[in-house]
């Protein structure tokens, strides 16, 4: 605890030791003021005033450690102690999330000097990201309970980082077991390339923060170029006449502005191309200096929202999409809110919670449910949205809030808390959308080559959608291998078979195969799944000609295609990857 900290703690506990029992002997003559009209002793009098100015004293010193905390907030010696300690307890625990966000950051510099896309990189820094958000999201008193491990290099994503940085530096037994916890938590893949000197950090990344970026981004700000202006014509002031000029039309003449008033001086200045989204009226725009901000304009692809908010004063108020839901300087608070999505999107669901005045923070609700209450004159002070469903890789959802005292926050996004707790600052108004996901990638389209190995045939090669085997023939299939070609990062295939006299087999990988060559024996059934991180991204479909039943329905994603038991031969099958919708 620094020292400040301490001395002003110590203050606080002098402040209610000095005066011991004043609440009530103040309450006392209060009493004796009201039932005999005695008044309070002076000397009673003047030790409430030393008191009072003690403790403005106190208040003052604990504001100043914290400056967003307003003196309404803090209205007891017990609040001035609680803020104090909270400060204390967070020093020490903001420096060491700080170094971890710095590993992180160097994390998510790294690249692969020879693929942009290299697969288990990608997984290493989907975690450093995920680490990142939990991070910097935790309370100033609590330190996430990764942070320490990435400061110390025990944490796996710091192992990473190790390896590379240091790879010069560490001894073989440094090297072994870093090498061990990088291949048992990323794969094998990972420590081969970073041996190889594979990975590198790009150093113009580790300048800023990792953060996460909303989908869309504002215009940026028209610049006004550097080079000289065109002559400026002077025209004295006078009867003189002036010279004639042929109008151009991206010249425009500001004349005085009161007509009255003597033209000492007409200035000619080109126009400026004033950006689209500027907002322009019927007579132009005229913008002096650097043209201002503009709005965020709602992203491409943003969903339809309908925002319900409860206001003090008003009730029920309806919103649309980035539409701020609320009131600005009217010290009126949100009560309530519910968020629905309109109109419904398939697979996608909206749910948030709210952190209510006397109540804490609410469980998850489903969209169309009221987060806070009517009625019961309690603030909102901070919420947090989240998407679900099938559907919700695909899309972010972002919200700020404009909260007492501090005005407008920062835009959080996928269920981040925004707002405060505990401080008795009533959130005023709400702001939310939803935008297609920018780091969702759809699925790459997948080709495969199938080879079946045919009675009386032999190997021959087909490809996907395309029948592998023979029809009206009689001739079994014998086995059968399949394999992804080119191969999708991410994706595997395994599949395995019914083959007369064995049953079924394990299933096996891609490439192998299944069934045999030269023994005569038929399949009689089969099945085809996916493996991989991208797994979830496709479904595997794949059908059969079965001798007397003639061509299955089409079956997908591991189920079983095909007869066992019956001594009916697979005489050609059909196998496809398509990505999932």
């Amino acid at each position: 605890m620094e020292p400040v900290h301490q001395d002003l703690l110590q203050k606080i506990d002098r402040l209610s030791e000095t005066y011991p029992n004043l609440a009530d002997r103040l309450q006392a003559a209060a009493k004796q003021l009201q039932d005999t009209g005695l008044p309070p002793a002076e000397s009673l009098l003047q030790e409430t005033a030393t008191y009072g100015r003690n403790f403005a004293t106190v208040q003052k010193q604990a504001i100043e450690l914290n400056k967003s905390v307003a003196p309404g907030e803090i209205a007891s010696l017990k609040d001035i102690q609680n803020l104090v300690e909270t400060i204390a307890a967070s020093g020490g625990k903001a420096e060491s999330r700080n170094a971890a966000l710095k590993v992180l950051d160097r994390v998510l510099a790294l690249v692969h000097r020879e693929q942009s896309d290299f697969g288990p990189l990608q997984s290493v820094q989907a975690r450093a990201r995920e680490l990142y958000r939990a991070i910097s999201e935790s309370t100033p008193t609590q330190l996430h309970s990764d942070a320490e491990s990435l400061i110390a290099g025990k944490h796996p994503v710091a192992a990473v980082l190790a390896l590379v940085e240091q790879q010069d530096k560490l001894d073989d037994e440094q090297w072994v077991v870093l090498e061990e916890t990088v291949s048992a938590a990323f794969g094998k893949q990972l420590a081969v390339a970073i041996s190889r000197g594979k990975l590198t950090i790009n150093e113009t990344l580790t300048a800023a923060p990792a953060k996460l970026e909303p989908a869309f981004k504002a215009a940026p700000e028209p610049k006004l170029s550097a080079q000289p202006l065109p002559e400026v014509i002077v025209i004295p002031s006078g009867n003189v006449a002036p010279k004639q000029v042929a109008a151009v039309p991206d010249i425009k003449i500001l004349e005085s502005p009161a007509p009255s008033a003597p033209m000492h001086e007409v200035i000619i200045v080109p126009s400026i191309e004033i950006p689209k989204s500027l907002q322009t009226s019927k007579s132009g725009n005229i913008v002096f200096g650097e043209p201002p901000r503009t709005q965020q304009a709602p992203a491409e692809g943003t969903l339809g929202l309908k925002v319900l908010a409860h206001i003090q004063g008003i009730g029920d108020r309806t919103f649309g999409s980035q539409e701020y839901a609320g009131t600005k300087a009217q010290g009126r608070r949100v009560e309530g809110f519910q968020i629905n999505l309109e109109p419904p999107i398939p697979g996608l669901k909206v749910e948030y919670m709210a952190h209510v005045e006397g109540v804490g923070d609410t469980p998850w609700i489903g969209e169309g449910e009221l987060a806070g209450f009517r009625g019961q004159a309690k603030r909102i002070e901070g919420f947090a949205v989240r998407l679900t469903g099938a559907e919700a890789v695909k899309y972010d959802v972002f919200y700020s809030a404009h909260i007492q005292n501090i005005g407008d926050t920062e835009v959080s996004t996928n269920g981040a808390y925004c707002g405060t707790r505990g401080k008795g600052l009533r959130v005023e108004g709400i702001k939310v959308w939803i935008a297609r996901s920018t780091s969702f990638q759809p699925a790459a389209p997948v080709s495969l080559k199938v080879l079946a190995h045919i009675q009386g045939i032999g190997d021959r090669t087909f490809g996907d959608r395309e029948y592998a085997g023979t029809r009206a023939q009689g001739r079994r299939v014998e086995g059968f291998q399949i394999k992804i070609d080119p191969p999708v990062p991410g994706l595997n295939l395994q599949y395995m078979a019914h083959v007369e006299g064995v049953g079924d087999t394990a299933w096996i990988g891609e490439g192998e195969l299944a069934g045999f060559r030269g023994k005569a024996k038929r399949i009689e059934g089969f099945a085809v799944r996916l493996t991989g991180a991208e797994a979830d991204k496709y479904d595997v479909s794949y059908s059969a000609h079965i001798q007397n039943v003639g061509d299955t329905p089409t079956i997908a994603n591991g189920q079983y295609c095909g007869t066992r038991g019956k001594g009916l031969r697979v005489e050609g099958m059909k196998v496809w990857v398509d990505p999932k919708a």
